[in-house]
């Protein structure tokens, strides 16, 4: 009997001591795997408008930020435009946006439509993305066949503000009065379409390369032109608001009822932060942009206008610090 108790006991403490060390054993593996955890990805909201090129390459970067191994992860927000995007950006409800040059350069000033809204001097470049070419589309079948012959209240359909200030420049060098000659309908991509379609309105605006993806989808149902764009607006919008502005020539045939080619203002498209965004979240950023740009052309061709020898094109306002420090190790800033 004390023999089988013996054996008994023996038994029992040798499982104990296998299952002690099998515990040990795993806490220790426990410990091992939590010390080879990658840090948690830092989230940055980025934002664009809906349906534009820049919806295209924005929730482009969320896809490749998936499939990243830096330690971020982008996520997508849809705004009514650049505007909306910068105030969002100074209220930090965003992280990342994707602006005109003009349309940032009035937020940081605080100037013309953002007076009220006082200056964001805390705003930050990273770098020069596609640049966004300004285009004045009317049905094929219009009347108006240049910025001359609006006239009798001609209705514009365009952004509410900025877009605004821009055109008003525009329409100035063609002695053009608001409110006499033309007046303005603040709108949407989406509602432009259907009032071209259904000529509730005259003359439509677009902020994109091109072609733009909205004009394709007008002309399934309406062909379109674009209006040619004299030096002395451009010269108008360089001195006034975007010195960076320059002519862009839109080739014939890009839309189905351009049979020439046309002159029009374009302008450099920067992603913005606040100066206050950690230095190494904005240098992965960059970085994440940068190196994966092929990946990015295979989503929107539009992708391969970021010039990587001109990052810094028609700088704005100072760039972030992060964006600056991978900028200058890669050699694209001298």
């Amino acid at each position: 009997m004390n023999k089988a108790v013996s054996v008994l006991v023996l038994t029992a403490m040798v499982l104990m001591l296998i299952s002690g060390c099998g515990s040990g054993a795993g806490s220790s593996s426990g410990n091992d795997q939590d010390k080879q955890k990658p840090a948690a990805n830092t989230q940055l909201r980025i934002m664009s408008t809906s349906g534009g090129d820049k919806y295209f390459l924005t929730t482009g970067i969320c896809k490749i930020s998936d499939d990243s191994s830096l330690p971020i992860k982008v996520v997508h927000q849809t705004v009514a435009g650049d505007a909306e995007a910068v105030r969002r950006l100074k209220a930090e409800t965003a992280d990342i946006g994707m602006a005109n040059v003009f349309v940032a350069s009035m937020f940081y000033n605080g100037t013309y439509t953002f007076e009220k809204d006082g200056a964001f001097k805390e705003m930050r470049a990273l770098f020069a993305g596609p640049s966004a070419v300004a285009q004045f589309a009317v049905r094929a079948d219009s009347p108006v066949k240049s910025f001359e012959d609006i006239k009798n209240k001609t209705r514009m359909a365009t952004f509410m503000g900025a877009s605004q200030v821009y055109t008003k420049l525009i329409l100035d060098a063609y002695g053009k009065q608001e409110n006499v000659d033309y007046i303005f309908i603040s709108s949407n991509y989406a509602d432009m379409a259907d009032q071209i379609k259904d000529k509730t309105v005259d003359v439509i605006q677009f902020w994109s390369g091109a072609p733009c993806p909205q004009a394709e989808n007008i002309e399934a149902d309406v062909p379109i032109r674009l209006l040619p764009v004299n030096d002395q607006a451009i010269e108008n919008i360089k001195k006034a608001i975007d010195p960076s502005a320059y002519p862009a020539v839109v080739k014939a045939g890009t839309y189905k009822g351009q049979a020439e080619d046309v002159t029009v203002p374009a302008t450099p498209t920067y992603f913005i932060a606040r100066a206050n965004t950690d230095e190494e979240t904005i240098y992965n950023f960059t970085q994440l942009v940068l190196e994966n740009l092929d990946e990015l052309v295979k989503i929107h061709p539009l992708a391969k206008e970021i010039d990587i020898n001109n990052l810094t094109q028609g700088l704005p306002f100072p760039l972030h610090p992060g964006a600056e420090k991978y900028l200058r190790e890669k050699g694209y800033l001298k």
